[in-house]
């Protein structure tokens, strides 16, 4: 016998993306659960699924973001960046300080 799928709910006959929100952030979100309609077809839905989640995912780490900006106390991401969007955050931060070194009268 399969075992579930993981963040798969069926509910009549349709299939959708289901992820919880942490108890600390359901003030931000204003809701327990996050859910996205995934259609009727199984193989749909598990094909669609991974970027539903990263959707819903995506969501929450926002939600994380807007309380930490108003929260002095700081901790790690619940869903850190991939490789490439750190690479393109280092780049622009780079851009940056580049452009406020050139900026500088020292500067020669």
């Amino acid at each position: 016998m399969a075992g579930m799928i993981r963040y798969l709910l069926p509910r009549g006959g349709r299939y959708y993306a289901r992820l919880v929100v942490p108890k600390d952030l359901r003030p931000a979100v204003g809701k327990t659960e996050l859910r996205l309609p995934l259609g009727a077809d199984k193989r749909e839905a598990i094909k669609r699924l991974s970027g539903a989640v990263a959707q819903l995912q995506h969501q929450i780490a926002l939600a994380e973001r807007k309380i930490a900006a108003t929260s002095p106390r700081s901790r790690p991401a619940r869903y850190p960046l991939a490789p490439d969007q750190i690479a393109l955050a280092d780049y622009h931060w780079r851009l940056e300080g580049d452009e406020l070194a050139r900026s500088h009268p020292a500067y020669s």
